[in-house]
């Protein structure tokens, strides 16, 4: 895992960002940034040279990524709250003329056959959906649209995991309301007649194709993905790329986290594949209260919006201090879908930050090497420089996304040989 260190260690994640330094011909020297992100797919940073190509920034996950990943968790955020919305419009999303060009897409909802009267009925209203193209697919839970639907209960049952698991039933436990609830999507039924669990299988089996699996969710949606990704590696043993958990609750009991965990797969742990995201005091991410415990790597924003390491000193004061302020309403607060977007974006778009350093550094030293140095044009192409990093600290803090950076770098010329 790379870290990055930026505002007293705020920031964990993959630097996103290409640069590119053209030196031209011996007739002329150009300097181009291009900063690529997953922000938006609808934002365009120009790049210093005024004739320099145009990068524009794409909603995708990143597929490249062997271990966590800012982007991938803005990606799977946005997706995470993209399935609360109606079919139709996930659909669009995903498929639509202006969509992100998914070519296979399938919608899953309760089977009414296998759902049946109890207390978890609430949190079996089961909607998820698979979306594929050629490189990735993407397998996403719905959360509950209330809290209390699925809150109040959910300590109470827990069962051993199914034989079909394959493993020896050493006290392994799993949240019965939680699997049965990927039951009513996972085989065949009068809702769905091929069953999540055979169009996964199908997606990563299909010939000529090598793409990568990815599980995400929000919620009592993570909890869903969670149990899904745990049936396809000790049922089916399918490669899996990534999880993306958001503001998940526990699911396993302790004996069955430590075996999800240890799993391998594709000769890599589950624990290092899977990322479970938190805001500092999110609610729902507490229960159900042990022996349940949580599985796979935590991703924690602290309390003051930044990726931290120091989990434990900063959830004490960050109860101590939501304490002041009503810990239940802090609680649901941080539990948000759309404060995780905003809080990844807000990561995504620091990354660039030390990126642009870089850049700089780089771009003056390379300058320098093919031209006389003129000391006035190189203090101009420094402020310059200056001016687009403080462009993007400030959009940062206020609209997230610069659309352009302004600025140009001088056109240097090369002096004719004594």
């Amino acid at each position: 895992m790379h870290w990055a260190c930026l505002r007293g260690g705020r920031n964990v994640g993959r630097l996103t960002g290409a640069w590119t330094l053209a030196i031209a011909s011996a007739s002329a020297t150009t300097l181009a940034f291009t900063v690529n992100s997953p922000v938006r797919n609808d934002v365009t940073i120009s790049s210093f040279a005024p004739s320099a190509p145009v990068s524009e920034v794409e909603l995708k996950p990143d597929v490249k990524a062997t271990s966590f990943s800012a982007q991938n968790g803005f990606f799977f955020s946005k997706m995470s709250k993209l399935v609360y919305s109606p079919r139709i419009e996930v659909e669009s999303a995903m498929q639509g003329k202006d969509g992100l060009g998914y070519e296979h897409f399938h919608w899953f909802e309760a089977d009414p056959a296998v759902s049946g009267a109890s207390i978890w009925d609430r949190i079996q209203d089961t909607e998820a959906f698979v979306a594929a193209n050629d490189d990735v697919i993407l397998v996403v839970f719905r959360g509950s649209s209330e809290l209390t639907d699925w809150t109040t209960n959910f300590n109470l049952v827990r069962r051993l995991v199914p034989s079909d698991w394959l493993l020896d039933g050493l006290g392994c436990d799993v949240h019965q309301g939680f699997d049965d609830a990927v039951e009513t999507v996972w085989n065949p039924g009068s809702a769905h007649p091929s069953g999540m669990r055979n169009i996964i299988k199908t997606l990563c089996k299909e010939e000529g194709k090598h793409r990568k699996l990815y599980l995400a969710g929000h919620s009592l949606g993570g909890a869903l993905a969670t149990v899904a990704a745990a049936r396809l590696a000790f049922m089916d043993d399918v490669k899996i790329s990534g999880i993306y958990t958001i503001g998940s609750p526990r699911v396993f009991g302790e004996n069955m986290a430590d075996r999800f965990n240890a799993k391998m797969n594709d000769g890599t742990r589950m624990k290092d594949k899977y990322f479970r995201c938190r805001n500092n005091n999110d609610l729902v991410t507490r229960g159900p209260l042990r022996p349940y415990k949580h599985v796979g790597t935590e991703i924690y924003f602290d309390r003051f919006g930044g990726l931290s390491t120091s989990t434990l000193l900063d959830r004490i004061l960050g109860r101590f201090s939501a304490l002041l302020r009503f810990s239940l309403v802090d609680g649901a607060n941080d539990h948000g879908a759309g404060e995780y977007i905003r809080l990844f974006k807000q990561t995504v778009i620091d990354e660039r930050v030390p990126l642009l350093d870089k850049a700089k550094s780089l771009a003056v030293d390379a300058v320098q090497k093919v031209a006389p140095v003129d000391e006035k044009a190189a203090k101009t192409q420094k402020d310059e420089i200056e001016t687009a990093k403080k462009a993007v600290l400030k959009a940062s803090k206020e609209t997230f996304v610069p659309t352009k950076i302004p600025g140009s770098a001088p056109d240097y010329k090369d002096t004719p040989e004594p």
